[in-house]
């Protein structure tokens, strides 16, 4: 119905907040048992313990995260969400030292939602840019 998918939008936006405000508390309990996450495609997927350790990789190495929510649209379980991310990065990543810049990603997520819970959590970034902005690759020549 209209309000299951608009409570499922809330669920998957605030999930996303309480990992910029560090809220790992919070982001658990927002967790349906079992949850599972995959990163960037790929055949891995993740248990709710490996996706939370690399999501506090992430927390370690770049301070003042924040996701910035361009549109969502729900459907049946499902909410898409666009956002760019953006953050400091503060502390080592991928074996990249702290460049102290900021970053600003583009990406989405995928949350099925089960009793307004987080039951799969698909995510993906925009890496090159990431790691062209905090140095690790060179930016492309100017056509």
């Amino acid at each position: 119905t209209e309000m299951n998918t608009e409570i499922n939008k809330r669920a998957a936006r605030a999930f996303l907040e309480c990992f910029d405000k560090g809220d790992f508390a919070a982001w658990r309990a927002m967790q349906a048992p079992g949850m599972v996450a995959q990163v960037n495609g790929g055949d891995k997927t993740l248990s709710a313990e490996e996706f939370e350790g690399m999501v506090r990789m992430f927390a370690d190495a770049f301070a003042h995260g924040r996701h910035i929510i361009q549109r969502q649209v729900a459907e049946g379980d499902w909410v898409a969400t666009s956002l760019t991310w953006t953050a400091v990065h503060v502390g080592t990543f991928n074996g990249i030292p702290a460049s102290n810049r900021p970053v600003q990603i583009d990406g989405g997520a995928y949350d099925r939602l089960v009793d307004g819970k987080i039951a799969e959590h698909r995510a993906h970034f925009d890496v090159m840019a990431l790691m062209t902005q905090i140095g690790a690759i060179p930016a492309a020549a100017a056509a």
